[in-house]
């Protein structure tokens, strides 16, 4: 059947196969939230990031992001700096956007991050959402899996932190990441 094709499309169609493979095997640890993303119905969000606070306990944080049902856990110690717990759901939308996991995560009791990832075709309207909002960003360095540089705007109660550019991997999600205040470093 494909021996009429000629030999350029046969190369193309193979490179083609074979860059999707790589996405997809290189992602394969993180299908499974873009499966439940497609397969399930979850909690839609606002986050009202400007009403956080370092102030929050558990009980807060389930209020300020209530009908969200969280899952909370305790981080081994020394296993992550984000804090000492968490409490994170699967959701489908934050702030009207599309979502696909909600983590707040607390020291000492109180709350210290907040993240949301959002696929990488929102990433857009959440920069301009929060230039709108808090003005131009500073960039904040590097960080991330592929040292990825970010976008921080400062807010009265914080700073949030944004990927700065889309990851050329579609499967990869963008996070926006709240720090309270005596997060500061």
């Amino acid at each position: 059947m494909n021996e009429d094709l000629p030999k350029w499309v046969k190369i193309i169609g193979a490179t083609v196969i074979g860059i999707l493979a790589v996405l997809v095997f290189s992602s394969y640890d993180r299908m499974h939230v873009y499966g439940t993303y497609i397969r399930e119905k979850s909690p839609e969000i606002s986050t009202r990031l400007t009403d956080l606070s370092v102030e929050m306990d558990e009980a807060m944080a389930r209020k300020h992001f209530e009908g969200v049902p969280l899952n909370c856990i305790a981080q081994w110690p020394g296993g992550d700096s984000l804090g000492d717990r968490v409490c994170y759901a699967s959701i489908d939308k934050a702030d009207g956007d599309a979502a696909l996991t909600l983590a707040a995560f607390f020291k000492k009791g109180k709350l210290a991050h907040v993240i949301v990832q959002v696929p990488w075709w929102v990433r857009e309207t959440w920069q301009q959402r929060f230039r709108t909002q808090f003005g131009q960003p500073r960039h904040a360095g590097v960080v991330g899996r592929f040292g990825g540089p970010v976008l921080r705007w400062s807010m009265p109660n914080g700073y949030v932190e944004l990927n700065r550019d889309r990851s050329f991997n579609p499967l990869e999600w963008n996070v926006i990441v709240w720090t309270g205040n005596k997060q500061r470093n």
